[in-house]
């Protein structure tokens, strides 16, 4: 892959990038881009980490895909246009340490690797060009469910009003979608609704047909608030018909987090309901790596 980089300030080695994990999004040119582009500088400002934006070209091996080529030059006026808009949100007074880099490769490929040494990778939702293809279709889905960082979606008109929405179903995967959503709810001064979702009754007597995972409590809640003592939250249980109840709390949201989930019937998928809240959530998706499965035998904490 070959990289070009610019900054917003005087040039940082991509070394320096790479200890301090920083947020990267996604350009292809739409205002679905440059909107998450500006989302993204939000998220590495309140973090102090550097925003990378990134540009891909396919590796075709033609001139007007190299440096320097019509493609390659497109790419690159794409990310000063993003690297404008952020300016200009985040004037000289209180800047954002910005790169521009111009990728080759596949768009999944390339953005799954560089998850590996991101904090967040932020992604707009619609639009035209490489990028709209790879949100509108599976690609999106597999970046989000390969990723090693948070994957956010983000809409170009995407509100800055409401509350903060998480979506747990149990306290492994939940409670790094708390602890996230509390973050994000106190950098807005935004309230935080916990969606909990009921898995239904246990067969009784016969473990292995339904010992479904009890619900996150109140108590698991208020351990992820510790941090965030002045995040108000709202709990609520969702039961029956969870994606469209979902679909009707992110209407009134600024932004839903969850940890995703997997098809039990085809594990290389994202679940319905992470599937859905990505590609039809009017406000901004942030969809954290699937947990390590919990050690067996270990405590069940903070119950």
């Amino acid at each position: 892959m070959e990289t070009d980089v610019s900054t917003s300030r005087p040039a940082v080695r991509p070394a320096e990038f790479a200890r301090r994990q920083p947020v990267i999004a996604g350009i292809d040119g739409s205002r679905a881009a440059i909107r998450a582009a500006e989302w993204a500088a939000a998220e590495a400002r309140s973090r102090q980490v550097p925003l990378r934006l990134i540009a891909i070209v396919p590796a075709i091996d033609k001139p007007a895909f190299r440096a320097g080529g019509s493609r390659y030059r497109q790419a690159l006026e794409t990310l000063e246009a993003a690297r404008r808009a952020v300016s200009a949100r985040y004037p000289d007074d209180d800047p954002v340490e910005v790169a521009l880099e111009v990728e080759r490769g596949q768009a999944e490929q390339v953005l799954v690797e560089l998850s590996r040494s991101a904090a967040l990778i932020a992604l707009g939702s619609i639009g035209i060009g490489f990028f709209a293809h790879l949100v509108l279709g599976s690609t999106a889905l597999s970046v989000t469910r390969d990723a090693r960082c948070p994957v956010a979606l983000v809409r170009p008109d995407a509100t800055v009003t409401g509350d903060v929405l998480v979506v747990v179903t149990d306290w492994h995967s939940g409670e790094p979608a708390l602890s996230a959503a509390f973050r994000a709810a106190h950098e807005r001064g935004a309230d935080l609704v916990v969606a909990r979702v009921w898995p239904g009754r246990e067969w009784s007597g016969i473990d292995e047909w339904g010992n479904s995972p009890a619900l996150v409590s109140d108590a698991q809640i208020e351990h992820c608030r510790r941090d965030f003592p002045d995040v108000r939250f709202r709990p609520v249980t969702v039961v029956g018909d969870v994606v469209s109840a979902v679909e009707r709390l992110s209407a009134m949201a600024q932004l839903v987090v969850v940890t995703h989930d997997v098809d039990a019937i085809a594990p290389a998928r994202l679940g319905r309901a992470t599937r859905d809240l990505v590609r039809h959530s009017s406000c901004p998706v942030l969809v954290l790596p699937a947990a390590p499965a919990p050690v067996v035998g270990s405590e069940a904490v903070h119950r």
